[in-house]
């Protein structure tokens, strides 16, 4: 199953984290964790929280992936322990995999044992040969079992506590597991062997510990307690990574992706049409009729697809319930059939066994009450019909979530079948869309990204705010046609979309505790259908990239393959951070033990391991031919200066990364010398294609600031905070009468405007289109940045793509310097 775009950035994002952890720890920098996680965290969360390390679990790489609901957290759970596999540096480690509940254990568990199921094939592809095992087979391993394949035991964390009766079984000695660690006695580094009270000595969780396992946590929002931590420190785990679409405050989030990023990969269906009915019976007959409508379209899809009504009903509780039995007795009434029909509840579940995607299925209507089966997905589930009165986000969150996923991961033909439907009773037909709005929140959306994923069906656009003070009545006046206030109930009344302008000029006419209730009912010239068309540099017809400037080659031959290469951490880090820093310390050290102790180190020659560091350094644009020689002359050197072969096979994961590091500097070096060339003589195969920037602007991380911008081409703003000389810039281009629109350009968007430079990609921050039909492009760089080469470099290639495309670049260095942009956006 291909990744999705978001997903291969998480994958990039962790693969940076725990590269960095590595360079700094050998290095000597003090918390090496907290400044890696700053410097990655950092490109896609606006101000990340300062890293947060649990009791016990302190120098343990734990970071946390955010990913909505549908957004395919196994899959991408699967691909992540690639990254940390190298990372620790072991050819066939142990991961364990926990799952919130028993019902989530199972179904996990079946998808990485079939070999046919994608979950199973990326973990092949992650570890290699693997067995996946359930707390009984991990029990029972053998020795020819450790060491040899990647063991992936998938469990649920209750079953790892102490108090539990499956907890005691994993900490007690196990007859069964005494000859494994018979062939580790004599290889155990001395202390090692003596596990922490509490632990056996030849228990299931001591061999985990010396194995320093990855440690996957499945909806991670449920494990963030003392007790959690607890138990997770017993394991003395290599890395943690975490999977939720909720993640708590003190969660190390690395990665956000947004709803919106979802359904632009075609895995979630949005917008969700919401119909607010009185009548509980008419709820029903409206759902099942747009049900019947999607089925007609659907038997015009290349695909299969059935669509499914999932019926929300209320409990056997309160004055005149519409139960299940009532809701089904309905639906027979109307003249559905009843093979059609599955009930799952908490007394009764016609679901167990069934497929629901197959088309030999008959299920069209799934009726529930609270929450269905733990683990039920199916992305046939198109329509949501509640009879219950909608006033607890979390009373529809459970069922909500189920008709959010898209069939197949990818859009539909019908623009009708790549949506939602939901259809509510209530009296308010607003109470119910902020309930809604907030279940999506609480399945992960931003808020921002619910209150537009929500669409009102034939109830017209008014929306009503409650406010404490009358307006302003020449505010009143000015917008007679759009807007309307009742005196005898405080409330405004909007009839229409404002624009940004219009919306800034009705925040001036309210009292400051009425400014914040205002919904994001504003038509930004995005949102009235037009179009920023902006060049790119582009070689060969496709965008300008960094990787391009190799495009023709390059060379490691005549490079110097000298690496500084120290075996045996112990000893070496030891005397850095002699208090906070030393339990962090000997975490990275416990790695690199494991490394040696779970890795074969007999047998092995000097070409075998030429060829290991070859397979294990990542280089798509260079051929072996040139990789290897290189390798050749690196280990000869060190057999020269006096290293046994053996040191260097066991210390392989540490001369990996130097071996990494130093190829990755001679491609950065080659970089330079032609983007130099390319600067000074531009190819005639340079030129330029046209980037058309639309409504597809999601930040994960919106502008939420006091001050209201008027000019800004989409609803929303990324990235910005009151103040700061980036929001100065900003204000200065909203301000601006030369300026028609801007855009905040963030690094993240799929449409980010970008420029190549030798280290990598940069996205100016901000693009304005200026009533003259000039693009002017701004880059702010502080003053603490304002003379690097790196600097140099941007403003270079920024001058180059002004020159070829007859547009300007802007590099303001300080505040001193927005007199530079007030001039530039009226030459």
């Amino acid at each position: 199953m291909e990744l999705k775009t978001y997903q291969e950035e998480a994958l990039k994002a962790l693969e940076d984290f725990l590269h960095r952890v590595r360079v700094h720890a050998d290095a000597g920098l003090p918390n090496p964790l907290e400044q890696a996680y700053r410097e990655v965290a950092g490109r896609y969360l606006d101000n990340p929280p300062p890293y947060y390390e649990p009791v016990g679990l302190e120098g343990i790489p734990y970071v946390c992936f955010r990913i909505p609901t549908g957004g395919g957290k196994t899959l991408l759970a699967a691909h992540a322990l690639a990254p940390a596999r190298r990372f620790l540096g072991q050819d066939a480690p142990a991961v364990v995999w926990l799952t919130p509940t028993e019902a989530i254990r199972q179904q996990t568990l079946r998808a990485l044992k079939d070999p046919r199921h994608p979950y199973r094939q990326a973990l092949e592809g992650a570890l290699g040969e693997v067995r996946v095992m359930d707390l009984r087979e991990a029990l029972a391993l053998t020795p020819g079992d450790v060491g040899a394949v990647g063991l992936v035991l998938v469990a649920t964390l209750q079953a790892f506590r102490v108090e539990e009766t499956e907890g005691r079984k994993v900490y007690e000695d196990n007859g069964h597991l005494m000859a494994v660690f018979g062939n580790l006695e004599t290889a155990l580094p001395e202390g090692a062997s003596s596990p922490p009270e509490g632990v056996g000595r030849y228990s299931l969780a001591n061999l985990l510990r010396l194995m320093r396992p990855i440690v996957v946590v499945d909806e991670a929002h449920n494990a963030r307690t003392p007790l959690s931590f607890d138990t997770l420190a017993r394991l003395e785990p290599g890395v943690i990574l975490e999977f939720t679409a909720t993640p708590r405050e003190d969660s190390n989030v690395l990665f956000a992706a947004t709803a919106h990023e979802l359904h632009r990969e075609g895995m979630i269906k949005l917008p969700i049409e919401l119909v607010v009915l009185k009548d509980r019976e008419a709820v029903l007959q409206a759902a099942l009729a747009k049900r019947k409508d999607l089925e007609a379209l659907a038997e015009g899809s290349r695909e299969y697809l059935r669509p499914i009504l999932l019926i929300q009903a209320e409990p056997k509780r309160g004055e005149d319930p519409f139960t299940w039995e009532r809701v089904r007795s309905f639906l027979l009434e109307l003249g559905v059939k009843e093979e059609q029909i599955a009930v799952s509840t908490g007394e009764r579940d016609d679901l167990t066994g069934q497929d629901l995607l197959s088309p030999s299925s008959p299920v069209r209507y799934v009726i529930t009450v609270d929450k269905l089966k733990e683990g039920w997905d199916c992305p046939f589930a198109y329509v949501l019909a509640s009879v219950r009165s909608l006033k607890s986000s979390t009373a529809i969150e459970q069922v909500l979530g189920r008709v959010l996923r898209m069939p197949g991961a990818r859009p539909k033909e019908r623009e009708e079948l790549n949506r939602a439907y939901a259809f509510a009773v209530s009296e308010d037909f607003w109470e119910a869309a902020n309930t809604l709005r907030e279940a999506l929140v609480l399945e992960g959306f931003e808020r921002y990204e619910a209150e537009r994923a929500v669409y009102a069906v034939g109830l017209g656009l008014e929306e009503r705010v409650p406010l404490k003070a009358h307006p302003k009545p020449e505010v009143l006046e000015s917008l007679g046609s759009k807007i309307a206030y009742d005196p005898k109930t405080k409330t405004l009344v909007l009839k229409e979309p404002l624009t940004p302008s219009e919306k800034a000029i009705l925040r001036e006419g309210l009292k400051e505790e009425d400014r914040d209730k205002l919904p994001q009912t504003v038509r930004t010239p995005s949102e009235e259908g037009r179009v920023l068309e902006v060049p790119l540099l582009a070689w060969h017809g496709e965008p300008l990239e960094a990787e391009h400037f190799l495009e023709e080659g390059w060379s490691l031959a005549g490079r110097d393959a000298h690496v500084d290469f120290v075996p045996g951490p112990l000893g070496v880090r030891g005397e850095i951070g002699l208090e906070g820093g030393r339990v962090r310390i000997a975490r990275l050290e416990g790695l690199d033990r494991a490394g040696r102790l779970f890795g074969p180190h007999v047998g092995w020659t000097l070409e075998s391991l030429a060829l290991w560091l070859d397979r294990h350094i990542p280089h798509p644009d260079l051929p072996q031919e040139e990789t290897l020689p290189f390798l050749y002359r690196a280990l000869g050197g060190l057999l020269e200066r006096g290293f046994a072969l053996e040191d260097l096979v066991a210390e392989k994961r540490r001369l990996r990364d130097l071996l990494e590091a130093k190829i990755r500097a001679h491609r950065e070096a080659a970089r330079k010398e032609v983007f130099q060339r390319l600067l000074k003589n531009p190819p005639a195969s340079l030129g330029t294609l046209t980037l058309r920037l639309e409504g597809d602007y999601f930040p994960s991380n919106p502008y939420r600031g006091a001050y209201v911008f008027r000019k800004h081409f989409f609803p929303v703003i990324a990235d910005l905070e009151d103040g700061t000389e980036e929001f100065q810039c900003a204000r200065l281009l909203d301000e601006l009468d030369e300026v028609e629109f801007w855009v905040r350009n963030y690094p993240t968007w799929r449409h980010a405007f970008r420029l190549p430079y030798p280290g990598g990609t940069f996205f100016p921050d901000f693009l304005a289109k200026l009533r003259n039909g000039t693009l002017l492009v701004v880059e702010y760089k502080g003053a603490h940045l304002a003379h690097t080469p790196e600097t140099y470099e941007k403003e270079a290639i920024g001058q180059l793509w002004a020159r070829k495309t007859g547009n300007r670049f802007l590099m303001v260095r300080t505040l001193q310097e927005l007199d530079a942009l007030r001039q530039a956006a009226r030459l």
